[in-house]
């Protein structure tokens, strides 16, 4: 429950702090003297817009800060909450300010929040109902979801969800593969010449590397194969090579040698060099030979190369890159080759699908329609208690498309004179009227409702006399089994508060300002006969006031 709010510097509030207790509180008094303030307010803190016009005085700084006691509250996601309660407390305190510089803060137990966390964390505390609430009750929408309240659906609902979800994810399957179906062959063509030129070699590092290596090589063995050719060639040359010139030398220089021991000396050592130039080049030859290679393989690694660089330059920088890029498209190319099965395929699944989805929505409609019944039946018995003696009421199901909820269509029909036929809520009831929906249906749902806290903001619209000690009863019995929160004009519906408090407005330093006075016995029965006779409290009022309080149980 709620159990502070403080106010500073917020509209015509220059500072309060209230206390609340369980069960029903109770805010009277003057028209404009700022009782929806508060509950504007507290909107405000649980992630509501925060506007210049809130701020009473632009120099200061506004706070706003709410306190709940979780201790008893059902239906809140501890989990997604548990970072704000690491010290196992139970109280919940959000704390939002506005400084003078236009800079907000948003606090839950002292840890920064954003305002999503607190319409989040707000949707799971309170429950608020004012005119613009009631205007959600005559919204068809809504109706469904008010209804479906009231069912406990087991695992119905929940495998009807199931169904739709992998029913939703086939049939997005099955339009992409129809719209695939119009670009087909024009992307066929550009995908099967894509994976062509990158099958051509492996797409693999290591292979990559090795083509490389092997090029290196071979760019090598043929500049080296290059030098050893002009090397023999110097030496076995028939015309200039150096064996033929020495051989030329030989007879001339063996006349010589008869007479000039000299030259006999040079001849011996020019034998030699004419050896040793044979033996150098017979060893070349047979180095060269040794270092033939296959100009078929040299071809082909020249072309792998060639390959691999212009696949690196469209899909690269690095193998791994054109590798991922095959990858995504080759599934790409078989999933349009295949279109066709798979069109079939998608196609059957999404219609065992349905079907499957078909019997499941009527486990769920055969749920609404008993929950319908009793609705109806609830909520004629707490109209009539409210005064609309002949009111009917009907939760009407209809069959629509398949969605998330089912195939059900869900509208309120009401009819509040006899005689007439029940038409659309919303096209019938009065402002009055639709309040006493609003609380019948929350008496209606008080039981499966998790909401601790419920604020009603003037739900008395065109309730008078008797139907507003009605309407205090249904109060008090709301407020049995959550905490209720009430601005109220009626002194039948006050008598009935556990705590009441009176809004009054004032005026200090010139400038109004909005006060909350928590009332005891007295000043409550002074309050009470100030409702019934307006400012001028009579003897006649203040003991009427008193046997509304013996009357409500509040003696």
């Amino acid at each position: 429950m709620l159990t502070r709010l403080f106010i500073r510097n917020f509209g015509l509030i220059d500072e309060v702090a209230l206390e609340f207790g369980p069960g029903l509180n109770v805010l009277t008094g003057e028209t404009g003297a700022g009782k929806s303030i508060l509950i504007e307010a507290l909107r405000v803190a649980l992630g509501g817009r925060l506007t210049a016009t809130h701020i009473r005085d632009a120099q200061k700084p506004c706070v706003i800060e709410a306190v709940f006691d979780l201790t008893s509250a059902k239906g809140i996601n501890f989990e997604e909450i548990g970072e704000y309660f690491e010290g196992g407390t139970a109280d919940l305190i959000i704390q939002r300010t506005a400084a003078a510089d236009g800079k907000t803060k948003l606090r839950i137990n002292g840890l920064s929040a954003t305002a999503t966390q607190l319409k989040q964390l707000g949707r799971f505390l309170v429950d608020f109902h004012g005119a613009h609430d009631h205007q959600l009750l005559l919204s068809e929408d809504q109706h469904i979801r008010i209804l479906d309240r009231l069912i406990d659906f087991g695992t119905t609902r929940a495998e009807y969800q199931d169904l739709y979800a992998a029913f939703e994810e086939v049939s997005r399957q099955w339009r992409e593969l129809k719209n695939l179906a119009q670009t087909r062959e024009r992307e066929l063509d550009m995908l099967q010449h894509q994976v062509s030129e990158l099958e051509q070699v492996p797409l693999e590092a290591d292979e990559y590397e090795r083509v490389k290596s092997d090029l290196a090589k071979i760019d090598n063995l043929e500049r080296l194969s290059e030098c050893l050719a002009q090397l023999l060639d110097l030496f076995e040359n028939d015309e200039y090579g150096i064996s033929g010139r020495i051989q030329k030398l030989f007879s001339p220089l063996r006349q010589l040698t008869e007479t000039d021991e000299t030259t006999a000396e040079m001849m011996d050592r020019l034998e030699e060099f004419q050896s040793r130039g044979e033996d150098l080049a017979s060893t070349l030859n047979d180095y060269a030979q040794s270092m033939d290679f296959d100009g078929g393989t040299a071809e082909e690694v020249r072309r792998n190369a060639d390959i691999y660089d212009e696949i690196l330059r469209k899909y690269g920088p690095g193998i791994a890159d054109a590798r991922g890029f095959y990858s995504r498209a080759a599934e790409r190319l078989r999933l349009l080759s295949d279109l066709e099965h798979n069109d079939a395929e998608l196609r059957a699944r999404r219609a065992e699908l349905e079907s499957k989805l078909k019997v499941a929505a009527k486990a769920v409609t055969k749920k609404r329609k008993a929950a319908a019944k009793d609705l109806k039946t609830t909520i004629e018995k707490e109209l009539k208690e409210l005064g609309i003696a002949d009111v009917v009421f009907e939760c009407r199901l209809s069959a629509g498309e398949l969605n998330a909820d089912g195939t059900d269509e869900v509208a309120f029909y009401i009819s509040p004179n006899a005689g007439f036929e029940p038409k659309p809520l919303a096209e019938i009831v009065s402002s009055g009227e639709a309040a006493r929906v609003m609380l019948a249906l929350k008496k209606a749902l008080i039981k499966v409702d998790p909401i601790p806290v419920l604020i009603f903001d003037e739900i008395d619209a065109q309730i008078g006399g008797r139907l507003g000690t009605v309407t205090g009863q249904k109060l008090r019995d709301i407020s049995g089994r959550r905490q209720v929160i009430l601005i109220t004009h009626l002194p039948q519906i006050a008598s009935f508060a556990d705590q009441h408090y009176k809004v009054v407005k004032t005026t200090r330093n010139k400038a109004a300002i909005t006060e909350v006075l928590p009332l005891d016995k007295t000043a409550r029965i002074e309050e009470l006969a100030h409702m019934m006779s307006g400012s001028e409290k009579t003897q006649i009022s203040l003991d009427h006031a008193r046997k509304l309080l013996v009357s409500a149980g509040r003696k």
